[in-house]
């Protein structure tokens, strides 16, 4: 037997990994949400009945339903796959041995560290086949090059598509927009005057309020979001540097109209504030709004998280406060904001769901306070920028005793898609509120 013979009759795998994802699946639906947000397709899985398993249990999640032994059975039957996977006996032995409350991730590492040996076998295999048809070295080294970028990109999973092919969807889409009424065609901003300028934040894009240090960022993100949950639009909300309790607090303020300072310091509070302060607390804990706080949170676990959220919780708006706080690996600053930066964008795009990320604002050099600043101030910036597929700079101006001079601004720095502008608001520090001016 030769070398070739071998790698093709021995291919990496680990069926044991692949049935404990299957069994953990049927047991917990939920198991299914980790295994997509992680990226485990069918096509990692060694095993023909395995792949057949997998798709089928993708097809159950995607129509709403639980995946059980009663669901899964069924749909493999409508596909005319059940006795070609082993039958009902094999469905119902996948869950044996698996622990109540099983965790995949372990799992999943070894089935996708093993589909990509299986594909780098397959590449240098196929380059091996073109040198015994006479293929020049050259020929062969950009060939085995291409076959490797394709196992590390998974490009191999998205093919090139002919325009004609996806034309009808996108006129679909576009003729839908073209029968709305009014002018906001994305979810709103809170603010008129933003929603005019911008058509409201739209599916797929990467939106970046930068500003200085309380001017206002945080506030306009839950004023954003609080928008959008009256609406009864889901929304996920990642608080790096805020507590979920001073988080919840603000919103109290902002929906109530109840001074934070009084809700930050509540003993001595009139019974009309306390009421107020409960009806606030009682509509705000109806809105679809699911708070992810963690300190510590890298940019793969938080767009692992995002995903699970969207899936779980069909949230249709992901904000992020705030990116310099969000960790990745890198050498210096600048890198790792700019992998932060390109991960939210791809999570936009991937998923279709808006992003809003907060960025701080790099201090100006005079130390003027009143410098305006634009979409190249944001701090270590990166790709942010480019990125980004509207950029809204918080502006507060003060007076020469550094008290606010009322006269504040959303600048809309960059519009990928639209013009730029100055929008003239009001900021409440009391109420933590942006208002039209």
């Amino acid at each position: 037997m030769n070398t070739l013979e071998y790698q093709i009759d021995s291919l990496p795998a680990n069926a044991d990994a692949e049935r404990s994802i299957l069994g953990a699946i049927l047991l917990e639906s939920k198991a299914y949400d980790e295994a997509a947000a992680h990226g485990l397709a069918s096509a990692d899985l060694s095993l023909d009945s395995h792949q057949r398993i997998y798709s089928a249990m993708q097809s159950v999640a995607e129509s709403g339903r639980p995946i059980d032994t009663v669901t899964l059975p069924a749909e493999l039957d409508g596909r005319r796959e059940l006795d070609r996977v082993g039958g009902y006996a094999y469905i119902a032995d996948l869950v044996t041995g698996v622990p109540d409350r099983p965790s995949i991730k372990h799992y999943i590492r070894i089935v996708q560290e093993k589909a990509a040996l299986r594909k780098l076998i397959h590449a240098c295999n196929s380059t091996i086949g073109s040198i015994g048809d006479g293929c020049s070295s050259q020929n062969a080294i950009e060939e085995l090059g291409e076959r490797i970028l394709q196992v590390q990109t998974g490009s191999d999973s998205a093919p090139a598509q002919r325009v004609i092919s996806f034309s009808d969807q996108i006129y679909a889409e576009w003729e839908q927009l073209a029968e709305g009424h009014g002018d906001l065609i994305g979810l709103p901003t809170s603010l008129e005057s933003l929603d005019i300028a911008t058509t409201g934040i739209r599916k797929g894009e990467l939106w970046v309020i930068g500003g200085r240090t309380g001017d206002g960022k945080t506030a306009l993100a839950l004023q954003i979001a609080a928008a959008n949950c009256r609406n009864g639009t889901p929304v996920g909300f990642f608080s790096i540097e805020m507590a979920k309790g001073d988080l919840l607090q603000r919103l109290w303020s902002h929906e109530g109209r109840i001074p934070f300072q009084r809700i930050r310091y509540p003993r001595n509070l009139d019974s009309d504030t306390r009421d107020r302060v409960q009806r606030a607390m009682c509509d705000v804990g109806k809105w679809p709004l699911f708070v992810v706080e963690d300190s510590s949170l890298s940019i793969q676990k938080l767009v692992a998280k995002a995903r699970l959220l969207i899936r779980q919780e069909k949230i249709q708006l992901i904000i992020v406060d705030y990116m310099q706080l969000v960790s990745a690996q890198a050498k210096e600053e600048k890198e790792r904001l700019t992998k932060v930066s390109n991960a939210l964008r791809s999570l936009a795009k991937d998923t279709g769901v808006p992003v809003l990320a907060i960025s701080q604002l790099s201090r100006p050099k005079d130390g003027n306070q009143n410098f305006r600043p634009n979409k190249f101030a944001l701090k270590e910036s990166g790709t942010v920028e480019n990125d980004s597929h509207v950029i809204i700079m918080t502006y507060r101006p003060v007076d020469q005793v550094g008290d606010p001079t009322g006269e504040d601004e959303l600048i809309i720095a960059k519009q990928r898609h639209g013009p730029v502008s100055n929008e003239r608001v009001f900021f409440d520090p009391k109420t933590l509120t942006f208002y039209k001016r």
